[in-house]
């Protein structure tokens, strides 16, 4: 902005001038000057300044850390926390006496009666163990008993007619699922198939079937399916041995002898 100014000078005349009333700054090198600005190029000269300052000393920091191992992710970190478990009760179990180990063995098995299961396997692993020991003077191979198949181990099989259903328990003679107590608890026993059928019926609406032992018998197959290898679904069905299906059927058996095989369903 210009302000024109007047007066009257030591010889009588008017002499005017004009000015402005606007600051101006100069640069030092030559430049054209910058009306106003002069605070704002200082401050944003020190900012530059200060993140420059900031960035130098990351640079130093990341630097000193190169010499250091990268820190492990979850996955090594809980896994590193399975091993160590592992191995303090490994030690705590090798500290325990005979009796301890029956005694905590028996009590995890009340506590979880599916725990039987490991105890047969432990037991099948080392009856086979021993069956591929060399003995220094073998005796004759026993002949099979008779009726007994070829693909049967427990003894307690029979001939199925569909090769499918050509299937043992795999366990030995004293460990079979057919003469366990837990098979004619869950999958013998008239009252516990009684609460099953009504649950699964009343899941799916299905009118009571009023032939007792065929509806018995399905049910029981349902349930050692169930107690050996938990929920499998819609359209997931299982195998049952042979020794097991024979022990149902003597249990609940039709009047004709006629009995349907395997056949895969939409409910288990």
């Amino acid at each position: 902005m210009r302000v024109l100014l007047t007066w009257v000078n030591k010889n009588g005349r008017r002499d005017t001038r004009s000015r402005s009333t606007t600051p101006e700054v100069h640069s030092s090198d030559g430049e054209r000057p910058i009306r106003g600005r002069g605070n704002r190029r200082r401050t944003a000269r020190g900012r530059n300044r200060a993140r420059g300052g900031r960035g130098r000393g990351r640079r130093g920091h990341n630097r000193a850390l190169q010499g250091q191992p990268e820190p492990l992710n979850r996955a090594e970190v809980a896994a590193q926390a399975r091993a160590e478990r592992d191995r303090q009760m490994q030690e705590r179990i090798d500290g325990l006496s005979e009796d301890q180990m029956k005694f905590a063995i028996m009590a995890t098995y009340r506590e979880q009666p599916s725990f039987l299961f490991r105890v047969l396997e432990a037991v099948n692993q080392e009856f086979t163990a021993s069956e591929t020991t060399p003995e220094p003077d073998p005796e004759p191979t026993p002949t099979p008993s008779v009726g007994i198949p070829t693909w049967c181990r427990c003894s307690n099989c029979r001939e199925m007619p569909s090769e499918v259903e050509k299937r043992c328990c795999n366990q030995i003679p004293q460990n079979c699922h057919s003469t366990l107590h837990d098979f004619h608890n869950v999958v013998l026993d008239p009252l516990v198939l009684e609460v099953a059928m009504r649950y699964r019926n009343d899941m799916i609406a299905q009118p009571p079937d009023q032939d007792y032992n065929r509806s018995h018998r399905h049910t029981a197959y349902r349930q050692y399916v169930l107690w050996i290898h938990g929920y499998l679904g819609a359209g997931n069905r299982q195998v049952i041995p042979s020794c097991c299906v024979w022990a149902i059927r003597n249990r609940f058996p039709d009047p004709s002898g006629q009995y349907v095989g395997f056949i895969g369903g939409r409910f288990g």
